[in-house]
């Protein structure tokens, strides 16, 4: 019966030290979810800053250069700058994708988690099982001896009452002038008093 407590016990540490290990995971996974969203927000702004300090370039070298060379440094400079927004629109796109990853991963330490719950509740339930089984065992068991204990003093009672004696080299019984019968054919004497 200690075993099963034991073993109940043991599995019981192991969920803890699991769901630890699973709440560690878990709040280092939304740390860095959070860093990516904010470093996605900081590349955004800068995406922005940019490209407002783009347009405001291209608007003031279109007023200095003349009207010939006004329309190759625009389109130029409007090249630029889209080829630059594309790139940290792609950049943000990778953050975000990243982001979205780390939170499918924390979901997927959450499921994780539950999971260890539920299969922790489902041995703590077959541990507590088997040690109910095995005190009812135990229980019937000492029901037996407790049988054949009474048993005993019951033999020790007639024998001191002189029912049950020794006869020469084989036990007798006193059974009394009417002797009562007992069981199904009626097999059996009841001794007298």
């Amino acid at each position: 019966m200690d075993s099963s407590a034991d073993d109940v016990e043991t599995v019981r540490q192991a969920l803890i030290r699991l769901m630890a290990i699973a709440d560690r995971l878990e709040s280092r996974n939304a740390h860095t979810v959070l860093r990516i969203e904010a470093a996605t927000a900081a590349l955004e702004q800068g995406v922005s800053r940019l490209d407002a300090g783009g347009e405001r370039f291209a608007e003031r070298a279109l007023q200095v250069i003349g009207n010939n060379a006004q329309q190759a440094v625009a389109q130029g400079a409007g090249q630029a700058v889209d080829e630059l927004r594309q790139r940290l629109q792609q950049s943000a796109n990778s953050a975000q994708a990243a982001a979205r990853a780390m939170d499918e991963q924390r979901r997927g330490l959450t499921s994780a988690r539950r999971s260890l719950v539920w299969n922790a509740a489902v041995a703590l339930l077959l541990g507590s099982l088997l040690a109910m089984g095995s005190a009812a065992w135990t229980i019937h068991r000492s029901a037996q001896q407790l049988a054949q204990l009474h048993f005993g003093q019951d033999i020790l009672r007639a024998t001191q009452r002189g029912a049950i004696n020794r006869c020469g080299d084989s036990l007798c019984a006193r059974v009394g002038r009417k002797p009562a019968r007992f069981g199904k054919d009626g097999q059996y004497v009841l001794l007298g008093d």
